[in-house]
């Protein structure tokens, strides 16, 4: 498979993609990394993170963890590498900055791998995965999945909270945790829709529910949450804390929602 670099930022997905790699070289890009690593940088350090690549004789890196993208706005200090780069592309939309990203890379001889292939065994099919589903739940996960998808063409975010087939909150810069907390402030017994972007490619980013946004749903009194099925990465620690706390956990694509409207 030739030598192996994966580039971590936040979240119980980066500690999935170090067990499914094996032994890999690990670049934090995490101010609070909560994994072992090798190398620690800055988002914005992009020139001494192709050195240490290069220096490393990386010929394939993947990708997986949070990293914030509000940063590029106020707070990362980037070097001339990263300023460079960010001057090619007309927006700091998620699909161009990635783009560019595997452009660079692959301009270096280095391989992107995708994140579906290796983490396929925590990607589910459609189905409930744990609770039960009422009519009402099923009408808001239609709902959402719709908003959610259409949000997705503008490169918006991924979630959306919805009840009563009304719109409680979007996600935008800050988040699916954030935007579920913020939910939470506004109702009760919500239903959170995730889906992947339409334009959205499998190398960088792929939805991903883990621990924490299970925890942060239960303290906001969520009933559900729907994600697209077979583009979701569904860490099993937060299947086991959506059982004990009583949240549905469904995976949805477009034939299950037609067969919810027979």
């Amino acid at each position: 498979m030739g030598k192996v670099a994966l580039i971590a930022g936040k979240g119980p997905i980066v500690k999935l993609a170090i067990e499914a790699l094996g032994n890999p070289l690990v670049i934090s890009v995490s101010d609070q990394p909560e994994y072992p690593f090798h190398y620690r940088f800055s988002p914005g350090e992009v020139g001494r993170i192709l050195k240490t690549l290069k220096k490393e004789g990386i010929t394939k890196v993947a990708f997986f963890g949070k990293v914030e993208k509000k940063g590029l706005f106020k707070g990362y200090k980037l070097d001339l590498t990263a300023v460079r780069l960010l001057t090619k592309i007309r927006s700091f939309k998620d699909d161009e900055i990635m783009a560019k990203v595997i452009e660079v890379l692959e301009g270096e001889g280095i391989e992107v791998i995708d994140q579906k292939s290796m983490l396929s065994r925590y990607i589910p099919g459609p189905g409930l995965i744990t609770g039960k589903l009422t009519e009402d739940i099923k009408e808001d996960i239609a709902f959402g999945f719709k908003v959610a998808k259409a949000m997705g063409t503008f490169q918006i975010g991924q979630t959306v909270v919805v009840k009563k087939r009304t719109v409680i909150a979007i996600e935008a810069m800050e988040g699916t945790d954030e935007t579920i907390e913020r939910a939470g402030r506004f109702a009760e017994k919500t239903v959170v829709v995730k889906v992947k972007r339409p334009t959205q490619k499998t190398l960088m980013d792929l939805p991903v529910i883990g621990e924490r946004t299970i925890n942060v749903a239960s303290k906001a009194k969520v009933s559900a949450i729907a994600f697209e099925a077979k583009e979701t990465v569904l860490d099993p620690r937060a299947t086991e804390i959506a059982r004990k706390c009583g949240i549905t956990i469904v995976g949805v694509d477009e034939n299950l929602l037609k067969g919810w409207e027979k």
